[in-house]
């Protein structure tokens, strides 16, 4: 299975945005009225793999058909009608609230589509063929998995192009570094001394680690955090998945972050069950008490703050 079919199931943080400014006037203290806000076009084009596209200015009814995509929208507050299932997710309750176009190995119901008429579609740009099946129909919008910077951040700067919230991601960044560098400053003597690595298993009989570019990496990244010698093997833009028998890879870590994606992508007492083989209570950090758990893979804005607390708290035991 993929990375990205593994990590379907993902819920949403803590949703983080920036409300959009109301028109009218406002007193500004110097007895002049503010200019109104402009409204929005009731058309944009947005430029995308397949060329550009006209999308409405402000999509009110719109369907995500990927795994990924509907969690960046839950966290920008965009209008968000349908996605596929994922209500069974850690934090899967959002979706309940949401018209279910598909299940959650990704088969779109189109006839559910149909019925929501959505006025935009957002795909993952692996979806080619959902895409031709829908693109006729409706504004639809393929949202590139990768762009110019590492990890999930252009992900996210194409979606919100996408519905009109570029501006608000840009505050979102600003609010994200400044917490970075506050993170930067107040463990400048710790971050150096010490080689990372994350880790998880999705049923205790093997074990994925990720690479040192996508999910917590890159706010491990920002952070100036280095990686053990395993994370800087596994190819960008990878989870890498291994054997309980190749676990002494992780020998070089001096710190492990025990990723939990939840059910239904991690069994039940999955993360017991790989602790307590000896090869993982042999190894360098778990010795040294050096083991942390946490929810760490981070989608969007929401889960990148939330992930920073985590691992505040890290530092804050090293």
């Amino acid at each position: 299975m993929t990375a990205r079919a593994r990590l379907a199931a993902l819920g949403a943080a803590a949703l983080l945005t920036l409300g959009v400014a109301a028109c009218g006037t406002s007193d500004t203290g110097s007895g002049t009225p503010s200019a109104p806000a402009a409204a929005a076009p009731a058309k944009r084009t947005v430029q995308t793999p397949k060329g550009p596209v006209e999308v409405p200015g402000e999509p009110k009814k719109i369907v995500a058909i990927d795994f990924q995509i509907p969690y960046i929208l839950l966290d920008l507050k965009a209008n968000l009608a349908g996605a596929i299932d994922l209500t069974a997710a850690k934090d899967g309750e959002p979706f309940t609230k949401l018209t279910i176009i598909g299940t959650d190995a990704g088969e779109l119901n189109y006839d559910k589509i149909a019925e929501l008429d959505p006025d935009l579609i957002l795909a993952g740009d692996y979806q080619e063929a959902e895409y031709a099946k829908l693109k006729d129909r409706y504004p639809t919008v393929l949202i590139p998995a990768t762009g110019d910077q590492p990890g999930w951040k252009p992900q996210v700067k194409a979606v919100a192009e996408a519905i009109g919230k570029a501006g608000e991601v840009d505050a979102l960044e600003k609010k994200y570094t400044e917490r970075v560098a506050a993170l930067k400053d107040r463990y400048k003597d710790k971050i150096p001394a010490r080689k990372w690595a994350t880790l998880g298993t999705y049923d205790g009989s093997g074990w994925y680690l990720y690479d040192k570019i996508g999910g917590p990496s890159t706010a491990l990244t920002d952070l100036g955090i280095g990686f053990d010698e395993a994370t800087t093997k596994v190819a960008d833009g990878n989870v890498a998945q291994y054997s309980v028998e190749q676990l002494n890879q992780l020998n070089g870590a001096d710190v492990l972050l025990f990723d939990d994606l939840g059910p239904p992508v991690t069994a039940p007492d999955a993360g017991a069950k790989l602790k307590a083989d000896p090869l993982f209570t042999s190894l360098t950090a778990v010795k040294a008490g050096k083991v942390f758990d946490g929810e760490y893979n981070i989608i969007d804005y929401g889960d990148a703050m939330r992930v920073l607390d985590e691992i505040d708290g890290v530092l804050g035991k090293l």
